[in-house]
């Protein structure tokens, strides 16, 4: 009998904790707002909320489009079971359950609708309502790139709510940290690199302390440096909240909901929309602004980006496609859900998934910090990549992974690595590239832990692009061709246009080839000294070549170079002259000619036979395809016969040239002539 009446009594209790359990389930009695009850009792907001000292600096707050680990949703559920079946496909969603029997409720409800319960997790903890967001922890990584929690008195007075980020750190096992300033996570977003923004109420909510000081708490616990603090555009709500209107999709990138013209809103959010359009953004230009449309106020910015996915609230509206496409647009390579509400706990304009859904940030964070080469740069220069790898696993990254990947013109990627040079700094270099080159790169790094990361998060899918353009003295083109004949006859134009801020004298031209007889035909300036002026001015000059007309011309050049004196220095033009167009110059009574190098192509050493008719001063020089002299071989008095020359494949430091095609130049008496040799890798 006593057996009976032990089981009678578990049979109540378990009746009794699942009917405790299913009570909860539909809306809660809780709203968004507070309700007229909590009104009576805000005194009670952060009563006995305790402020720790902050993270060591320097501190970095995690951005939601930080890499996460996890979501954060609570039961009874806001949210659709479809979104933690989609969620769960990634990262482990956390449920806060009030018990095991409440757990094990929602292990059901999971199985039946097919999450995938190896990605869920469950924090056993008394909560008062499903708005994670708002109560749910920030993150920070510190100075030891340890990622901790950041806490503040959530601005509703909820207690069981807000305890639950102290719970989630406990959870995982990392620090907390308190921060007296009340407010709710909806009314907060940052970008991960110091730029944070919330509306007024945040002022409204802390009235015994300054703007300043709140500014100042907020660099403190979170390194923000720039806390830009708004007025709501919603001016028809009484949430205030951010998320409501705006919403940070990247460091540079920021949406602001749109509506009808004669909407009360319209002004207020233009308004909105031009002063974030007008703030420079932490990659240093100002925000590229997107627009979704919201006609029936419609929380299409109360979304939630979890790694490389978008979560939309889709209200059933003609309006729902469109708000895609618009993040879409914004975020190429991000994919973008939408989820309709349930019916008992529908998405409202001023409460809907961002509300309702907090991320997880990654514990072993792998982050690269890079502030991107934007904009225009200059043509003449290579391309300096400067970024901070930050490994929060604590494990070495893997020293060949830093790596640039970059494309030109729409063309392949190609790649070139980073060097550590100082703790966690790594740097390389893009090559510079030709004025109007169009640049995308994007970064990427791994460490030991197995973690990959890239800048920016997606990679290739939207990487960062500049464009070059000549920001100095600069002769266009810097090589005159002289092919055939008729380029003889017609001459070939280069112009030497000034990009700099300043005025240049334009003093000297050289009128005459050094060894090839070319000459200056005519210039588009009648006297010199000439003042070039800044911004693009330019001066034409046209060479010309005095040749007879030659048929079938070749393909092997020589070459000579004009110079042409600046107030900024000298400047050069190559010139190159089809060999054919010169045999007919070509003096035979020259003390001397060259023989044909064997072997030829080479890729160790060649020999050059050199053929003196009489006692004359001889220089033999190597010359790359451009005409740039890189090395000279012999230069001295030779007597009459023939002498033997033997290169390497090296510069006039010793270096090994790569494979090609390069011209030998034999100069005697003023007179040129032009081998073609072809070195092997």
């Amino acid at each position: 009998m006593k057996h009976v009446y032990i089981t009678l009594i578990l049979v109540l209790l378990m009746a009794t904790a699942m009917s405790q359990d299913n009570s909860q389930i539909g809306r809660p009695a809780l709203q968004h707002e507070m309700t007229p009850d909590e009104l009576l009792r805000k005194g009670e907001i952060g009563r006995g909320f305790v402020e720790t000292n902050p993270p060591v600096a320097p501190v970095r707050n995690v951005a939601e489009f930080d890499r996460m680990q996890g979501a954060l949703v609570r039961y009874p559920f806001g949210i659709p079971i479809s979104l933690i079946k989609e969620m769960a496909t990634d990262v482990t969603v956390t449920t806060i359950v009030s018990s095991i029997t409440q757990k094990n409720a929602v292990l059901s409800q999971y199985v039946a609708n097919g999450v995938d319960t190896s990605h869920c997790d469950f924090l056993i903890a008394p909560s008062d309502s499903y708005w994670t967001r708002d109560y749910g922890p920030w993150f920070e990584s510190d100075s030891a790139n340890q990622i901790g929690i950041v806490d503040f008195p959530y601005n509703r007075p909820r207690p069981n709510d807000d305890e639950i980020p102290k719970k989630v750190a406990e959870m995982l096992g990392i620090p907390w940290y308190g921060m007296n300033i009340i407010t709710a996570g909806g009314n907060y977003m940052t970008d991960g690199y110091g730029i944070s923004s919330s509306t007024n109420l945040v002022w409204v909510e802390n009235p015994t302390q300054t703007h300043e000081q709140i500014a100042q708490k907020m660099n403190d616990y979170l390194g923000i440096t720039n806390f830009q603090v708004v007025p709501d555009p919603n001016i028809s709500t009484g949430i205030d909240h951010i998320d409501c209107w705006g919403k940070f999709l990247a460091p540079d990138k920021m949406l602001i909901r749109k509506v009808l013209t004669n909407d009360p809103e319209y002004t207020a959010l233009e308004s909105a929309a031009t002063y974030w359009a007008s703030q420079t953004c932490s990659y240093g230009y100002n925000y590229k602004i997107y627009r979704v449309m919201t006609p029936q106020d419609q929380p299409y910015s109360n979304s939630v980006i979890l790694n490389n996915k978008v979560l939309l609230p889709f209200m059933n509206s003609a309006w729902d496609d469109s708000a895609k496409a618009v993040y879409e647009a914004a975020m190429p390579g991000y994919q973008v859900i939408g989820f309709l509400g349930n019916p008992s706990t529908p998405w409202i304009s001023t409460d809907a998934l961002h509300c309702r859904v907090m991320g997880v940030a990654d514990i072993g964070l792998l982050h690269l910090k890079h502030i991107p080469v934007s904009g225009n740069q200059p043509c003449e220069t290579d391309y300096t990549i400067n970024t901070d790898i930050i490994a929060s696993s604590q494990q070495p990254v893997i020293a060949d992974s830093a790596i640039i990947h970059y494309q030109v013109n729409g063309g392949p990627y190609n790649t070139t690595l980073m060097v550590n040079t100082t703790s966690n700094h790594y740097t390389g270099m893009i090559p510079k590239q030709p004025a109007g080159s169009v640049i995308k790169y994007y970064l990427t790094a791994a460490d030991q832990s197995g973690r990959h990361a890239s800048a920016p998060f997606i990679g290739a899918a939207d990487p960062f692009t500049f464009q070059t353009v000549y920001t100095n003295l600069a002769a266009v083109p810097d090589t005159l061709w002289f092919i055939e004949p008729i380029d003889c006859l017609n001459g070939k134009i280069t112009q030497l246009h000034n990009y700099t801020p300043n005025g240049i004298s334009l003093d000297t031209v050289q009128q005459f080839g050094y060894f090839l007889p070319w000459y200056v035909d005519s210039m588009s300036v009648t006297s010199i000294p000439h003042l070039v002026n800044p911004g693009g001015d330019s001066v034409a000059i046209r060479v010309k070549m005095p040749l007879p007309l030659l048929s079938n011309p070749a393909v092997v050049y020589v070459t000579d170079s004009l110079r042409i004196s600046t107030t900024a220095g000298n400047f050069y033009v190559i010139i190159m002259i089809n060999q054919d167009l010169l045999t007919s110059v070509i003096d035979p009574a020259s003390p001397g000619n060259i023989g044909c190098n064997y072997p030829n192509p080479f890729s160790s050493v060649t020999s050059i036979p050199l053929e003196i008719t009489h006692r004359s001063h001889v220089t033999l020089d190597i010359l790359d395809i451009r005409g740039v002299k890189v090395k000279t071989l012999v230069s001295g008095v030779f007597g009459p016969g023939i002498a033997t020359i033997n290169w390497n494949g090296t510069d006039s430091h010793g270096n090994k040239l790569p494979g090609g095609i390069y011209l030998c130049r034999m100069i005697s008496e003023n007179k040129a002539e032009t081998k073609r040799l072809i070195l092997t890798e």
